[in-house]
């Protein structure tokens, strides 16, 4: 209870602390040296409290602030885990599959179970202390090795990481031949060995067609084998049975060639040398053109083996079963067996005499400059599976075409306008006729050769034994 007293100079009412009792102070008004009076009377003074109150109540007050402490760590404690697993869960992405942790009961208590598709009691969050900054979480310490089974925690697959796609390295465009026309294994409507062990069968009724145009050396069939076709070259009288083991047949055309009366095979090869050059086909030099049609007679007097009914019959339903068949037409009279054959399964007519010698360009096809200047084509035409990877096609010099038909498909014009390649439109039946076999000839030296010398003839064929063999697109 402090003193209370008034200053004997400035009448200021004072109160000092009574432990202060008669001791000389200021006063902090007048500036004065004032005596503070002795205590208070014992009447004046409150009820003190017994004498052995104040040390228990001090007794009391440590023990409340040693248990307490002690009581406040253990909470402390026993949260501290809770805390960590709450900023854990907040600084981890969930897991796919929740986790249900059974609570801990007391000995002698019986645990709830959670009915299904109820949701579970939500644990209070703790609040964060005032004036305090939220704790940072802190990253988790590998728990203590215990004799126990540990339990594991789920995988948490790390964040996805941005993939910044590349673009794709620009390909440097396929090199041309001499003629512009891409060149490579993978180039054309079937890969090199794509066709591993197909069989074709490629026939002419001329006995002479295998020794002059059609010998090994001709490079048409290394580039049928190249794609893995087994091709096997047969001149002469036509056998049925083969077909039993073959994929496709390929047919020359033939027919019955006359000289005129007076002239014989060596006077129709003087006159050759009575012909401006500018009447020459094909770039040829006047002696190159008298070989070629000396050739030429050699193979179309020699002894000619024509299809009869039973063979056409066999050939029908050759194509019929799904089996390809290519027909190789020239200029009439060597159309027979195209002419025939495109009659039975058409109704269509393989006929003419058209003098084309020009050079198609397939429209939207994609040259440099530089090419584009130096291969120029003489007309042009639209692009079909059996013209794939060809830039420049050579139509042929003397060809015939095939008329009309519902059944049959334009794969290419000429350059008079009418069909010189023709598919087949019958579903199931693989058939293309083709009205320039000369390109297909080959002589004993590269000039000669018309199979060497002319744009695409060698693509031209490979693409028609991919098609008859089912493809459509590369």
């Amino acid at each position: 209870m402090p003193i209370q007293f008034p200053c004997p100079a400035c009448n200021r009412r004072l109160s000092i602390a009574t432990r202060k009792a008669g001791a000389s102070i200021a006063c902090p008004s007048c500036k004065g040296t004032v005596t503070v009076p002795g205590a208070l009377p014992a009447d004046d003074a409150p009820e003190s409290e017994p004498s052995n109150l104040r040390p228990l109540l001090i007794t009391a007050g440590v023990a409340l602030l040693l248990f307490g402490g002690l009581a406040l760590a253990l909470t402390f404690a026993l949260r501290k885990p809770a805390v960590q697993e709450v900023e854990q869960a907040r600084a981890e992405p969930l897991p796919q599959q929740p986790v249900l942790v059974k609570p801990q009961a007391a000995p002698n208590q019986q645990i709830q179970q959670p009915l299904p598709q109820q949701p579970l009691p939500q644990q209070p969050q703790p609040q964060p202390q005032p004036q305090q900054p939220p704790p940072q979480p802190q990253p988790e310490e590998p728990p203590a090795t215990s004799p126990g089974p540990q339990a594991q925690s789920p995988a948490v697959a790390p964040p996805p990481r941005e993939v910044i796609a590349k673009p794709p390295l620009a390909q440097a465009p396929p090199p041309l031949d001499k003629f512009g026309n891409p060149v490579g294994p993978t180039i054309g409507l079937g890969k090199d060995g794509e066709f591993k062990g197909k069989k074709l069968l490629f026939w002419c009724a001329f006995e002479n067609a295998g020794r002059v145009f059609f010998h090994q050396s001709n490079p048409l069939w290394k580039a049928l084998e190249a794609k893995g076709f087994i091709v096997s070259p047969v001149f002469g009288k036509f056998n049925p049975a083969w077909l039993k083991e073959a994929d496709q047949l390929w047919i020359v055309s033939s027919g019955r060639f006359e000289i005129p009366g007076g002239l014989t095979p060596d006077l129709l090869v003087d006159a050759v040398s009575l012909l401006p050059p500018e009447l020459v086909p094909s770039g040829f030099t006047i002696q190159e053109y008298q070989f070629i049609v000396k050739a030429t007679l050699d193979v179309a007097l020699s002894t000619c083996h024509q299809l009869d009914a039973k063979a056409y019959t066999a050939i029908e339903d050759f194509v019929k079963a799904g089996k390809g068949l290519c027909l190789l037409a020239e200029d009439e009279p060597f159309t027979a067996e195209a002419d025939e054959l495109a009659r039975r399964l058409f109704g269509a007519r393989v006929s003419g005499n058209y003098i084309g010698d020009k050079t198609a360009g397939v429209r939207g096809r994609v040259l440099a400059p530089a090419d584009a200047r130096k291969f120029r084509p003489h007309f042009e035409v639209d692009a079909h599976p059996l013209l794939t990877d060809v830039n420049f096609l050579f139509e042929g010099i003397t060809v015939s075409n095939v008329s009309k038909s519902d059944k049959l498909a334009v794969a290419m014009r000429a350059s008079d306008g009418k069909t010189l390649l023709a598919v087949s439109k019958v579903a199931g039946q693989r058939v293309v006729i083709d009205c320039g076999f000369t390109r297909y000839c080959h002589g004993p030296t590269e000039r000669t050769s018309y199979i060497s010398k002319t744009a695409g003839t060698l693509r031209l064929a490979q693409n028609i034994a991919a098609y008859l063999a089912g493809k459509d697109k590369p």
